[in-house]
């Protein structure tokens, strides 16, 4: 295996897309997206079979950033390609200074790609093998270590890197071939960085030993690509086994009878089709051990940074960071319009009061509000005072939703919990055909919405 010339990569790439008829280049002004945006321009005007264009994101982080964007625009000018600059903010986060600056890019990307468009990046070999030593240093399984891929879908389009098996030698010597004038961003020597250190200090010495490490290393990350996919089709059947019916949740008794394994990439899997940030060994292996062994009435919880595991009797859930609602209280007229509860978005209905065998009053006070501790509602017959507290444990309603639940209150007496129980002394005396028929006429439909769950 040996490094491809660029020319050639991009020759292959458009006959193996030749329905594609738009491409936007990130054109950071470096020499790798230049060589890109130069050999790409040149093809377009001798095939004149596709549009391009270029996007250039000034992330303001140093000094030179607004030169930048003009050599972007005089570059661009220079090619007659049209370029889109967009300016953004990095904020800093757990995951550092590199990592949020690539979110923030991608989120520019995100915005500029148009529907059917590709994006292409100028990653190349020695990006790859960087990649892979750096996943590998991180303790990354198959799916860390398959590195960068050449193509995946994005927004509305795909975002591609057709530079991935050309060594960054071969385009340098095209851009001086070229004589392209390219930026240099000084943070790329700041050691300070992983990535940084891995180029500048590891891998000449690599090289050194072993001269063909760029492209082994690369071959490696295309073998744990095949082995990640293969594991995905495994994982997709093993989480469809174990999914609550209609709902995002997971039954915990299914993952339980999974080898640990397996129930892992499941849940990885789960995550990732959530869009949300890989989960560590460590919080898989907590878990498995605190969650899906533990006992059926436990309420544990595992914290993984941007968001929680939680379970509640066999059902596992992937939830946003909780916390508890504000304290609310809404007054609540006749002809009863539908009450929107800003604290918890959940909503109050006529309707679905018929559906409850809720009585409401012709006149008279009628209250909405959140718990407070210690409320008791009128049962049964004979009637018995019972605890909201003790009807929400009872309840199918997870923990940390059930100081989202209203209590109705009617003259000053607890009426009603919403959707769990209604008082004996406010129940309707409409009988079956009727409520069905009332139910039945309505198209509204009310339900606690718990904002904070992760959903597909």
């Amino acid at each position: 295996m040996s490094s491809v010339d660029a020319t050639y990569a991009l020759e292959r790439f458009l006959e193996q897309h030749s329905a594609v008829t738009h491409y936007c280049i990130a054109y950071s002004g470096g020499v790798d997206s230049h060589v890109m945006l130069a050999l790409m321009a040149k093809l377009r005007d001798e095939r004149r079979n596709f549009h391009l264009r270029a996007v250039h994101v000034d992330h303001g982080l140093q000094a030179q950033s607004v030169q930048w964007a003009e050599h972007a625009r005089k570059v661009c000018t220079s090619l007659n390609v049209p370029l889109v600059v967009r300016q953004c903010s990095v904020a800093q986060g757990s995951s550092g200074p590199e990592a949020a600056a690539r979110r923030a890019r991608y989120e520019q990307f995100a915005q500029v790609l148009q529907k059917g468009e590709h994006l292409l990046l100028a990653q190349h070999a020695e990006d790859q093998a960087e990649t892979f030593l750096l996943q590998a240093l991180r303790g990354s399984g198959p799916d860390g270590l398959s590195g960068i891929p050449k193509k995946r879908a994005f927004v509305k389009g795909m975002l591609v890197r057709p530079f991935l098996e050309c060594s960054q030698e071969s385009l340098l010597a095209i851009a001086s071939d070229l004589n392209l004038d390219w930026v240099e961003d000084p943070s790329n020597q700041q050691l300070k960085f992983d990535r940084n250190f891995l180029r500048l200090k590891v891998m000449p010495m690599i090289k050194a030993r072993w001269p063909a490490s760029t492209l082994t290393l690369g071959r490696s990350a295309m073998r744990c690509a095949a082995s990640s996919q293969a594991l995905v089709s495994m994982a997709q059947q093993d989480l469809n086994s174990v999914k609550v019916a209609g709902k995002p949740e997971l039954r915990l008794s299914a993952l339980k009878k999974l080898p640990r394994e397996r129930a892992f990439t499941a849940i990885r899997l789960w995550v990732r089709q959530r869009e949300l940030r890989m989960p560590r060994l460590q919080d898989l292996l907590q878990v498995h051990t605190t969650l899906i062994n533990a006992r059926h009435d436990s309420k544990g919880v595992v914290n993984v940074r941007d968001y929680e595991f939680r379970r509640h009797r066999d059902s596992l859930y992937l939830l946003l960071p909780q916390k508890e609602p504000d304290a609310f209280r809404y007054s609540w007229s006749p002809p009863f319009k539908d009450l929107f509860i800003r604290e918890t978005g959940s909503t109050i209905t006529l309707a679905e009061c018929f559906r409850q065998g809720i009585r409401l009053p012709d006149n008279g006070s009628v209250v909405v509000k959140s718990r407070a501790g210690g409320e008791l509602i009128r049962l049964g017959n004979p009637a018995f005072h019972k605890s909201v507290k003790n009807i929400l444990q009872e309840s199918v309603v997870p923990p940390w939703q059930r100081s989202s639940i209203p209590l109705i209150y009617i003259d000053e007496q607890l009426a009603a919990v919403w959707q769990l129980s209604v008082g004996v002394d406010h129940q309707r005396k409409t009988s079956a055909s009727k409520l069905a028929s009332k139910t039945a006429d309505s198209s509204s439909e009310i339900r606690i919405q718990d904002n904070s769950t992760v959903d597909a």
